[in-house]
């Protein structure tokens, strides 16, 4: 199963990639709590993946667990945050890496999508 996961995974690093050219990216606007659930979702799926790489022993889930709660207590499903697609990316020496971002409409007829990549939002 792991071979056809590298394929896979590849393929989909090449998709985000590109980053097109046209109008400017329209990215989902979101309340102050979404950013921080987003900032928190992607920090433990980044951390998951220095686990996997074998670059960090311990997955901690209490920065996400809090950004969870704080929607729970504001009313807020956390299916309305739109958080981006974030990828794991196949190294050489069987290393792992992965990056997160938005797939927007492009603004032109040549591609139908283009990546922006996600940013932390400043504090």
């Amino acid at each position: 199963m792991r071979w056809l996961a590298s394929p896979l995974l590849l393929c989909l690093s090449a998709c985000g990639t590109h980053s097109g050219g046209g109008a400017p990216a329209e990215l989902p606007r979101q309340s102050s709590l979404c950013e921080q659930y987003v900032a928190a979702w992607v920090g433990h799926f980044q951390a998951n993946v220095a686990r996997l790489d074998g670059a960090a022993a311990e997955l901690r889930g209490t920065e996400l667990e809090q950004a969870r709660q704080a929607l729970g207590v504001a009313g807020v499903d956390e299916r309305s945050c739109s958080r981006p697609f974030c990828i794991i990316q196949p190294q050489a020496g069987g290393r792992l890496t992965s990056y997160c971002g938005y797939r927007v409409a492009s603004g032109t007829s040549d591609e139908l999508y283009r990546w922006v990549p996600w940013v932390p939002q400043s504090r």
